[in-house]
């Protein structure tokens, strides 16, 4: 993939920090272009036109049958002027026209090469989909708190767990519904671990804490003081508005998925 082949070996390319996520740079746009002619001119069924026509239409806008400029100024034209999230519903529906395999892949690394330089919040997935960027293990604790939830008896923290993560990819990111589902998830299998299924999360705590073999004192008091955080912010019919920064959503998330694997792994 020679998108950015040199600058995204460099430190600097790599930016740890990526908190761009109310934004699609004029830089992106253009170069998005290029990551899409480099892959789909190698694709078999290449048909610029027909390209052409789908990015201009899944954007909005009416496809001109012999655009001034070529299709691919064109293609920039109507990419430079949408609204900013549009420009990342864009790439997934572009994942979607390519056959699987190789080029999706490819697909995928440039596209991502470009996001890492603008330091966007997202990258995309071997699912099509743009994915909010996660620590390395906080990722792996997801995708294992995913695996784990797919027993049947934790079907609806499951569903709970889902709508969490998919206000946590949103784009902006909706972070009192990542929260709340988060939060869900975890009080649904704790419940389902102590079999108290019409408890609440501070009841499972005070059962808990009558069986120390089962969980340690310390560990209980963090689980309290998360859920005291969930009663104070975000929990049901609160009314009062979101104040959390991303940093905190990011803790929330973090530390119910840790939570769910915890009650799980009992």
């Amino acid at each position: 993939m020679p998108i950015r082949s040199f600058s995204s070996q460099l430190d600097d390319a790599q930016p740890v920090n990526r908190t761009v996520d109310n934004d699609a740079p004029f830089g992106l746009r253009q170069e998005l272009v290029d990551v899409i002619y480099q892959v789909f001119e190698r694709y078999a069924d290449f048909n610029e036109s027909k390209i052409h026509k789908v990015i201009t239409q899944s954007l909005g806008f009416e496809a001109a049958a012999n655009p001034y400029g070529g299709y691919r100024y064109a293609i920039g034209r109507d990419i430079r002027r949408t609204e900013w999230p549009r420009v990342y519903d864009l790439i997934c529906r572009l994942w979607h026209e390519l056959p699987g395999g190789p080029l999706n892949r490819e697909f995928e690394t440039g596209v991502n090469r470009v996001l890492t330089a603008y330091r966007i919040a997202w990258d995309l997935r071997p699912d099509g989909q743009l994915h909010r960027i996660l620590p390395v293990a906080v990722q792996a604790q997801v995708e294992a708190a995913f695996r784990e939830l797919s027993q049947a008896r934790f079907a609806g923290a499951l569903t709970s767990f889902r709508e969490g993560m998919a206000a946590f990819d949103d784009r902006p990111q909706r972070g009192r519904d990542a929260c709340k589902n988060t939060f869900d998830a975890l009080e649904s299998v704790s419940k389902e671990v102590f079999g108290m299924p019409t408890a609440t999360f501070g009841n499972v705590l005070t059962e808990a804490r009558k069986h120390p073999q089962r969980l340690a004192a310390e560990t209980i008091s963090v689980l309290q003081k998360l859920y005291d955080m969930a009663n104070n912010h975000f929990r049901h019919g609160m009314i009062d508005p979101f104040t959390l920064k991303p940093a905190e959503v990011d803790f929330v998330v973090a530390s119910c998925t840790a939570g769910i694997l915890l009650f799980v792994r009992l």
